[in-house]
């Protein structure tokens, strides 16, 4: 008999916290998501790597319960990881997927002991939208053939929670952006190709599912 897929522990996956969007021309999407579907812009900053050879332009949107993060590169000394993102994949292609976890330092305890790879250290900050503080880490891309500014990849994030339900992240700060920015600027100079999870943990994990 399988074991139960879902077991106790002291940290819960929530939802969807956002969706990161790379995309030739925010002004463009913007006035698609704001005017054409009716959602809210809460957020936009047009440099958030201002001291950098690279940068990119970050909109934040809501439609509905879903948070958008439009992300366009910006190109100086350095073509931007946004710019490559888009060469690689097209106009309007999810860089990442942010997931809204509960008590994330044992979220991360739990993942990195099963052999999950993360980006960068965890980023803390206190958000008065949310009413206590933020933090968010990025995860390596799930194909180890593509650089960590070519291929999608996961962002795990923990809000307070406003009452007993979860709702998707409506903040974002610029200090988080550039910070989070640099970690994938970091580790696509270091020309290491490592995946979210090796294939060799994600058999292991799939042969003690199946016992």
């Amino acid at each position: 008999m399988k074991k139960e897929c879902c077991r106790e522990q002291d940290w819960e996956i929530l939802g969807i916290d956002h969706v990161a969007i790379a995309v030739r021309n925010i002004d463009v999407w913007e006035a698609f998501y704001v005017q054409g579907c009716g959602g809210k812009r809460f957020y936009k900053i047009e440099d958030a790597n201002p001291d950098g050879p690279s940068s990119m332009r970050l909109c934040g949107i809501k439609v509905g319960g879903l948070s958008l993060a439009l992300i366009q590169g910006i190109d100086r000394e350095e073509v931007s990881q946004v710019t490559k993102y888009v060469a690689q994949h097209g106009d309007h292609s999810y860089q990442h997927i942010a997931v809204a976890v509960r008590n994330i330092e044992a979220f991360m305890r739990d993942l990195c002991g099963k052999g999950v790879s993360l980006l960068g250290e965890l980023k803390q900050r206190e958000d008065p939208t949310w009413g206590g503080e933020v933090k968010q880490i990025f995860a390596l891309p799930f194909d180890p053939e593509l650089d960590p500014d070519e291929a999608p990849f996961f962002e795990f994030v923990e809000r307070p929670q406003k009452g007993a339900s979860f709702t998707s992240g409506d903040s974002f700060s610029d200090d988080f952006a550039k910070a989070l920015f640099q970690d994938v600027e970091a580790a696509a100079k270091s020309g290491k190709r490592k995946s979210f999870i090796s294939a060799e943990a994600l058999s292991k994990i799939f042969l003690a599912y199946r016992k």
